[in-house]
């Protein structure tokens, strides 16, 4: 039997884990009062095997979270395959049409809702501008006023189609070069630059509904000099919930982040300051699982009964995580149930929209070879094919395809170029790639164009056309296939 302390302490918890069917731990612990899990791509094999996993879950615990990362763009786990239809957020903000980003969030939540997953950790409201942060083009980016609104659109999107939203990571981590994933990094704005540019996004998404915020494993040095987010009373207490007056559902970042761990040296440590601080739901994602899970809960039980968490804290905590599940139920999920062709549809137009061509891109007439740098510029995207290989081959495009996959170092063999040929060079976030750099100056073509599909302001200088999509999903490389080849494509960004 599951004491009501232990039963707390599980409501607070959002665990991941590994294989296609629900582990027999998982299935205890959701009968326990686990608050749910988090699915990822290696969980994902078929929308039907996914909507069939979701019926296992809610078999157990009808109530039971089930989250998702599903941004669109760049970071995709339903289409992590062979990338997301959707394009990413500074894709939708360089085009400027909120509702064109209200409905990719449509689209997005009904095919969530479809599948029986009901909590999408999306959308990034962290704004951006330098190119070497590893958030790039997952920014809505432009401007601190365009970051703010579409976020909020892409929100209101989501949470029409049923599914509850999460903008993260509360406060802003835009500021830091640093991934989170490797290392805690620091934002040294002062206040005032740092409301104006990255708090503003979670003050709008806070009055536009958004059911959850995702905290950040940063210090923001204005706010709280000593304490990461997660860990912040002050950060999350006074300013979110007093100042700010949001009262909904905050989630941690996952907690085996060295951002948040090299803070508090374990797990356990990290599950029980982030709790004490504020936070209502703790993300793990770590490859232990069960063991990961099993330790969280038991370090929170003990804690609780040491008086070195309060309990009324567990309460509050399940107060709104519990809301949140009954705003947002989860329902038996049905595979192409929605209808999203107007949204997708929306989304490739919008692709379209925000692709800017610089000098001469056509390739028509011309005998044609690809170079795709195939750097990963994202751990939270991870592993997911992109670039305009699929697209140009449905175009009936012929080409000849060198992939550089990393560590890249050596010059693409280019000696059957002839004087006629064009070599297109596809390239995301090259300033990021010291040595994808050397290798790209290297390149020599009778002529050369770039596909850029990260984010934006690298020069290049000689190449005879630019291509910027701002974005690297599917439906962006499409339009980059379309100003490579159609007629009279060529834009003014």
């Amino acid at each position: 039997m599951t004491s009501d302390l232990r039963r707390l302490a599980l409501g607070t918890v959002l665990p991941a884990f590994t294989g296609t069917t629900a582990p027999a731990w998982l299935l205890d612990r959701l009968r326990e009062g686990l608050a749910g899990v988090v699915l990822f791509g290696r969980n994902i094999v078929s929308p039907e095997q996914v909507a069939a996993l979701v019926r296992q879950i809610r078999d157990v615990r009808p109530d039971a979270i089930v989250a998702i990362d599903e941004e669109g763009g760049d970071v995709t786990r339903i289409h992590h395959d062979r990338g997301s239809p959707y394009p990413g957020n500074r894709v939708l903000s360089e085009h400027g049409d909120l509702a064109a980003t209200r409905a990719v969030g449509r689209g997005i939540g009904a095919e969530l809702r479809d599948l029986g997953i009901n909590y999408n950790l999306a959308p990034i409201g962290d704004y951006v501008t330098d190119p070497l942060s590893p958030l790039t083009t997952r920014s809505f980016g432009r401007g601190p006023r365009d970051n703010a609104e579409h976020a909020a659109a892409w929100v209101q999107g989501l949470q029409e189609a049923g599914v509850a939203a999460c903008v993260k990571h509360y406060p802003g981590l835009g500021g830091s070069l640093l991934d989170s994933h490797l290392a805690l990094g620091r934002v040294p704005a002062s206040r005032a630059e740092f409301e104006s540019g990255h708090l503003r996004t979670f003050v709008r998404a806070a009055e536009a509904g958004t059911a959850s915020m995702m905290t950040a494993h940063v210090i923001v040095e204005c706010l709280d000099t000593e304490a990461p987010t997660t860990l912040s009373g002050t950060v999350i207490g006074r300013l979110l919930r007093d100042e700010i007056g949001y009262d909904g559902v905050l989630i941690s970042d996952a907690l085996e982040m060295h951002g948040v761990l090299n803070h508090t040296g374990s797990l356990p440590a990290a599950a029980v300051g982030a709790l004490r601080a504020g936070v209502d739901l703790l993300c793990l994602g770590a490859e232990q699982y069960e063991e990961a899970t099993t330790a969280v809960v038991d370090a929170i039980v003990v804690a609780a009964r040491s008086g070195a968490l309060a309990i009324d804290r567990l309460h509050e905590a399940g107060r709104r995580v519990e809301a949140m599940a009954r705003a947002y139920p989860g329902t038996p999920g049905v595979p192409g149930t929605s209808d999203t062709a107007a949204e997708r549809a929306m989304g490739a137009a919008a692709a379209w929209g925000a692709t800017a061509t610089e000098g001469e891109v056509s390739i028509a007439g011309s005998g044609v070879h690809v170079v795709t740098f195939d750097d990963r510029t994202s751990i939270a995207a991870g592993p997911v094919p992109w670039g305009i290989g699929p697209e140009l081959r449905a175009a009936g495009v012929e080409f000849r395809d060198l992939v550089l996959s990393p560590p890249i170092n050596e010059d693409p063999d280019l000696s059957d170029v002839t004087p006629s040929d064009v070599v297109v060079a596809v390239v995301r976030d090259l300033p990021r790639h010291p040595a994808s750099v050397e290798v790209f100056a290297r390149l020599r073509a009778p002529r050369l164009v770039v596909v850029d599909m990260g984010y934006p302001g690298t020069e290049y200088p000689g190449a005879a056309g630019v291509i910027r999509t701002f974005g690297a999903s599917r439906a962006s490389s499409a339009a980059a296939v379309r100003a490579l080849t159609e007629a009279g494509a060529n834009l003014v960004g």
